[in-house]
């Protein structure tokens, strides 16, 4: 799915929410979400630009949690997201560099930072996909 659709064309159908607000009532068959966030923003060499922190909370009811054959349905969906963000070719992978082949607009470069696991509440809980953002507009 992800291969076939645009960020915007995900936003608009209800997959990816930018307001932080979850109702599970107004969405009962949504089993994750994938909030999106800027934060630390700081000076860069180039005085144009900025770095930043960009997190993905991918949030999770818990009686959504596991999936067929033992997958974790956040950690799955954090693979996806980590996939899509680092898309290194066979090139990338010799050179072993930190680098990707997907530009993203408004970000010079990323890095990984980490995922870290939240638990909310006992129905929901999720994990925090972290990459530091450099000359980000």
């Amino acid at each position: 799915m992800i291969d076939n659709m645009s960020l915007g064309k995900m936003i608009d159908l209800g997959y990816i929410r930018l307001n932080p607000k979850i109702a599970r009532g107004t969405h009962e068959n949504i089993k994750a979400y994938i909030l999106i966030s800027f934060d630390n923003f700081s000076p860069s060499r180039n005085p144009e630009f900025r770095d930043c922190t960009v997190n993905f909370d991918i949030i999770c009811y818990m009686d959504e949690w596991c999936l067929d054959d033992y997958q974790v349905r956040p950690l799955k969906i954090c693979g996806y997201i980590d996939g899509v963000l680092n898309s290194l070719t066979d090139k990338n992978k010799m050179a072993k560099s930190l680098g990707n082949n997907i530009h993203m607009s408004g970000f010079g470069a990323y890095q990984f930072l980490g995922c870290n696991l939240a638990v909310l509440n006992e129905d929901i809980s999720m994990y925090t996909l972290s990459y530091r953002a450099l000359h980000f507009t």
